[in-house]
């Protein structure tokens, strides 16, 4: 009986988490829609006016390479909880790799937008400009952590077979 109880208890959670990674890969991702057409809007105007001169120095390629990254991986991670959500084992492996690969991108993301991407916005002091990127990413790493820890459970890995 308990096992039954524990069974239903642990499809309940992999399917909220499920769709809170469905949600918040959908935020991330019009988040970074949003953002790269503004960018874009940019790159195409300084080609358009020999004079134009923006007040800060973002390094776009830097930019859009890390966007592309962050694209993708909230695509992949979008459609495999799309799929976890059928409870497929296949796509809860594609899953916690994407998860993985986000935890490294999370890591990664603070430190390259502090020192590559936006070097002449000087609205915050850089120091806590980093430990604001950090903050915001530390949060969703938690998660990530959590999730990706939930999914490699034996109790978990037995409701996919």
């Amino acid at each position: 009986m308990e096992a039954v109880v524990l069974q239903e208890k642990n499809q309940k959670l992999i399917k909220a988490l499920s769709w809170i990674l469905i949600f918040v890969s959908a935020i991330v991702l019009l988040k970074s829609i949003f953002f790269s057409r503004g960018y874009s809007a940019m790159v195409t105007m300084q080609g358009i006016t020999k004079n134009f001169d923006p007040p800060i120095g973002i390094n776009f390629t830097l930019y859009f390479i890390q966007n592309a990254v962050e694209l993708l991986l909230c695509v992949a991670v979008y459609v495999s909880a799309v799929y976890v959500l059928k409870f497929n084992n296949a796509w809860r492996k594609v899953l916690v790799y994407c998860l993985v690969a986000s935890i490294i991108f999370l890591i990664a993301s603070p430190i390259i937008t502090y020192y590559n991407v936006h070097n002449g916005i000087e609205e915050f002091p850089k120091t806590s400009r980093l430990l604001w990127y950090y903050f915001w990413s530390m949060i969703l790493l938690a998660f990530l952590i959590y999730v990706t820890m939930k999914l490699s459970q034996k109790e978990v890995k037995a409701l996919f077979k």
